[in-house]
């Protein structure tokens, strides 16, 4: 039923015990947060730190390094009253594992991480990366509330949702280039690379049109559109109609680890959908050294309208066309507003820096919660 990677047990007798942290993910976290999650692993070798990564059968774990993490898969039963069954059977092994802690890694992963922390007696954190779902903690063994963005954590002390409880700010920790990647290639054509899900089709039909009017324009780009969804067979409908089948590139969803190598040979880089969570496309991009054109600002606070991003307004075609012009007209404001988006992460975004303050609030809740590891 669950499979644990082969990773070797820490039987260390040196002066410290590894704390042993789970993460547990729920099925579309590892999705979103994969390259976070990949740092956040990478860090914590150095605390030193035992970590387990709770995933759902099925989820994509390839770029999650195991080992040094341990992959432990568990199911999620279609009928309600064999879920219980799985939840203790994945407890089990966690114990086994000699789990100390869990760490759900964003809201979705709430309610299996509450459930296990219930069947284990264990504390647990959780991280919001989102305002989309009405996070409300009641359990005592949540310990910490961890936000991912200033906003999130003014929603969460505004609406109460973790009253009583620690709200830490955490922001999610990426890689970054050491300087703006944009336009060094002048013998080749400008690659510009909209990115998401393709559920909505305004947005990106908008998209669409706006490069239409800069091939309408005579402007010589490469076009790009990633993602996947219901949406795609409308978009490539309205792309022939355009007439521009010849100068765009459809590209399926990709992993996180190859969506990187796509945003290092791009030149700019568009997020067409208002998004209630954490775009960490949006911040790949910007860790990629590439100027961000994006349609929302409200969640994400490493965007900086005029500053480290350009916002436009979602769906409007004509705002996103004459940006991008812009961008393609003056490149050395481009540079500069991917160098700014480079600072702002230098600052914000270390996973050096996510990595030691989540092994330091892991200690602080493992500490109240049993005797202290010698």
């Amino acid at each position: 039923m669950t499979e644990m990677s082969q990773a070797p047990a820490d039987n260390s007798s040196g002066p410290a015990k590894s704390l042993r942290v789970c993460l547990v993910a729920a099925p579309r976290t590892l999705a979103n947060l994969g390259p976070v999650v990949r740092h956040l692993v990478v860090g914590l070798l150095d605390e030193p730190m035992h970590v387990t990564i709770a995933y759902p059968a099925g989820a994509d774990v390839a770029y999650v390094p195991a080992p040094p993490a341990q992959l432990l898969a568990y199911e999620r039963p279609r009928l309600p009253w064999l879920r219980p069954a799985s939840i203790r059977r994945l407890a089990e092994e966690l114990k086994l594992a000699g789990t100390s802690l869990l760490h759900g890694l964003d809201s979705d992963a709430l309610p299996i991480t509450r459930r296990l922390a219930e069947e284990m007696d264990l504390d647990y954190l959780l991280s919001v990366m989102s305002m989309a779902r009405d996070v409300r903690i009641s359990d005592h063994h949540c310990r910490a509330v961890l936000a991912g963005s200033q906003p999130i954590r003014q929603m969460l002390l505004e609406t109460r949702a973790a009253a009583g409880r620690n709200v830490e700010l955490i922001r999610p920790g990426v890689h970054r280039a050491g300087r703006a990647t944009c336009f060094i290639e002048p013998r080749h054509a400008p690659a510009i690379v909209a990115a998401g899900e393709l559920r909505s089709y305004a947005p990106f039909a908008a998209v669409l049109e706006a490069f239409a009017r800069l091939i309408s324009a005579e402007r010589d780009c490469a076009f790009f559109l990633v993602g996947s969804g219901h949406g795609e067979r409308q978009l490539r409908r309205l792309a022939e109609r355009l007439g521009m089948m010849g100068e765009l590139t459809f590209v399926d969803r990709q992993t996180p680890e190859q969506l990187m190598g796509i945003l290092r040979a791009a030149d700019i880089f568009i997020s067409p959908t208002a998004s209630d969570r954490i775009e960490i496309e949006v911040l790949a991009a910007m860790a990629a050294g590439v100027p961000v054109l994006t349609a929302d600002a409200k969640v994400s606070d490493f965007i900086i309208p005029g500053r480290t991003a350009l916002t436009f307004k979602a769906g409007a075609a004509s705002e996103l066309a004459e940006k991008l012009i812009g961008l393609l007209d003056d490149r050395v404001s481009a540079r500069s507003l991917a160098e700014n988006g480079l600072a702002l992460l230098r600052e914000n975004h270390s996973p050096a820096k996510m990595a030691g303050r989540l092994a330091e609030l892991y200690r602080s809740v493992a500490g109240r919660s049993q005797p202290a590891l010698e």
